[in-house]
């Protein structure tokens, strides 16, 4: 099955006034695998490698359903809010400094059709 992560960034409540962080720092991400388990791991793997931010197994563990409205007020998941980390820059060389923010997740999932197969394999320049 394939899956694209949709992913909005913000700094933790406590820390918002000091520190800021890009919403769209951490693009769109394209997985396949098997179960939804399996991308989410995946998804973190791939948003440390290439942002430098760290999703915890405990992370992972202890995520939040995220939530919206549908058309009749009703709440519908569509992704997870995750607890991650990452080093800002404390200005002036003096160092870096770990901080802590949340991942706003919108999980897509992908239906198996030619159509999907060919836009995504585009998508990741395979094509």
């Amino acid at each position: 099955m394939e899956y694209i992560f949709k992913t909005s960034t913000t700094m933790k409540e406590y820390n918002c006034n000091k520190w800021w962080i890009e919403r769209d720092v951490i693009g769109e991400v394209f997985i396949e695998a098997e179960t939804l388990d399996a991308a989410i791991e995946k998804y973190a793997e791939i948003v440390s490698r290439r942002y430098y931010v760290d999703i915890s197994r405990n992370a992972i563990k202890n995520k939040s359903p995220m939530y919206i409205d549908d058309v009749n007020g009703n709440a519908k998941q569509i992704g997870y809010v995750f607890t991650a980390s990452t080093g800002f820059e404390k200005g002036n060389y003096g160092g870096w400094s770990k901080q802590y923010i949340d991942l706003w997740v919108k999980i897509i999932t992908v239906a198996e059709t030619d159509f999907n197969i060919s836009r995504l394999a585009r998508l990741h320049n395979c094509v």
